[in-house]
């Protein structure tokens, strides 16, 4: 089996369930479970090996590699202003199996943004969700460097418990009310600032849900 994706949900996220759920008492087994080998990583951007899923999925899945990148990984941003050979190299090399070199491809590494050191998330969308799927997870757009605020709620967003560089590189973490608690050190932005910020994660959201085409930095 394998859990249904939920909307702008993190292909990490669905794999965290599914260890909830598979009953392994290692994550080892959850990774050899999904992929076929237990020297995967697990990885919140920008993960490989998606083949390797996709064939280990139950007979006749809706699912395809391409649609998991495209709707529960962050491809679609780190790519949008990449030019088509490269953003098309990325692509594939999330579909094999070590993924070797996607970070450095897509500009990641050389970036000066500072990463976040925890998963984000929204306490409204988690009250949501918990009432519309009985259960809260990872969303894409919370989790995008740079985004402080939910654009669906335009409330801002809290740092929960889990790094995203966790101790065990096998680990995949679901959210949950324990790991996802308010703090009380919430920054007050200006009403001005608040407006940026709203705006910023309303433009990072387009650029999750459209598919643009690649253009030559040139074009640009």
């Amino acid at each position: 089996f394998f859990p249904i994706p939920y909307p702008d949900e993190l292909l990490y996220s669905v794999l965290a369930r599914y260890h909830l759920r598979s009953g392994n008492m290692s994550f080892k087994a959850t990774i050899e479970d999904v992929f076929g080998t237990k020297n995967a990583t697990a990885v919140m951007e920008l993960p490989s090996n998606l083949n390797a899923l996709i064939s280990n999925l139950p007979l006749n899945t809706e699912y395809t590699a391409d649609y998991l990148i495209d709707n529960h990984t962050l491809f679609p941003f780190y790519t949008a202003f990449l030019p088509p050979k490269r953003s098309q190299w990325v692509r594939n090399n999330m579909m094999k199996r070590n993924g070797k070199g996607i970070y450095g491809k897509t500009g990641i590494m050389a970036s000066s943004i500072v990463a976040n050191k925890y998963f984000k998330f929204c306490p409204l969308c988690n009250e949501e969700d918990k009432e519309k799927y009985g259960e809260i997870y990872w969303h894409r757009i919370h989790q995008i460097p740079g985004v402080l605020v939910c654009p669906k709620h335009q409330v801002m967003l809290c740092d929960s418990k889990v790094p995203i560089k966790g101790y065990n590189k096998h680990q995949y973490v679901a959210a949950s009310e324990e790991n996802c608690t308010e703090s009380d050190n919430v920054v007050v932005y200006s009403d001005k600032t608040m407006s940026h910020l709203i705006n910023l994660a309303e433009d990072v959201e387009f650029l999750l849900n459209n598919q643009f085409e690649r253009r030559p930095t040139e074009w640009f």
